[in-house]
């Protein structure tokens, strides 16, 4: 999937994360807690759906191939919150509330919600590397020379990178650089107590969103991604 794309000084890394990310119990913290957030969070998902249908959105959930560990591709589940050829047309108001609920879906990450059940299926893990689409993983690994080490464990629902700020979508090779050094020192470094502060900080996103709404609204010019890019890159 990779194409010629050197990993050599990456293999001390890949097989030390390989044999701990595929542990017994990363596993089972990740079926324990995707199940849990499945059951407790199954209203919220229906009023999503259900919002996002009422505002035109013919089918809410967005399907995609995506590639995962070892360069496996997977369908992932997510929201949908891009407008395309299936959702009806709508009067200017009312697509102003769409195009309002979709970016807040995108800025809190709740449009991610469905991928608990990529989780339950062994596809992802609850954090790890988000997984990138198939011709963006194309385009990628031609670039970027150790961009297949980001591809030794599971893909994840959140990551240290997205936590750090580097969500949504890639605007620069700068900005895609900055994301694999984050994926990549998760990698190098990553551990059970790393794992439950990414989870913890992850779930402080929609509140810090609420709090500080002007720092999602910044140009995708600078030195981080911005949210409002129409490109569904990750």
């Amino acid at each position: 999937m990779i194409g010629d794309t050197d990993t050599s000084e990456l293999r001390p890394i890949c097989n030390r994360s390989i044999a701990s990310h595929d542990g017994c119990v990363k596993r089972l913290c990740d079926c324990m807690l995707a199940g849990i957030g499945l059951v407790v969070l199954s209203p919220v998902l229906v009023i999503i759906g259900a919002v996002l249908f009422g505002l035109g959105f013919n089918k809410p959930l967005f399907v995609q191939k995506r590639v995962g560990q070892n360069g496996r591709t997977f369908v992932i589940f997510k929201f949908r919150t891009l407008r395309d050829r299936t959702c009806r047309p709508l009067s200017p108001r009312v697509r102003r509330y769409a195009e309002t609920f979709a970016s807040l879906l995108r800025h809190s990450g709740l449009d991610e919600l469905p991928q608990f059940i990529n989780v339950l299926r062994g596809e992802m893990s609850l954090v790890g590397p988000r997984p990138h689409s198939l011709a963006d993983h194309h385009s990628f690994a031609r670039h970027i020379p150790d961009y297949a080490g980001r591809l030794v464990i599971k893909p994840g629902m959140t990551g240290w990178a997205q936590v750090q700020g580097w969500r949504g979508p890639v605007c620069t090779p700068d900005q895609l650089r900055g994301r694999l050094n984050c994926d990549l020192d998760y990698i190098a470094r990553h551990s059970l107590a790393l794992d439950v502060v990414i989870l913890i900080r992850t779930a402080a996103l929609p509140l810090k969103m609420l709090l500080r709404p002007a720092r999602y609204r910044k140009n995708c010019l600078g030195p981080q991604p911005c949210l409002r890019c129409h490109r569904r890159m990750v």
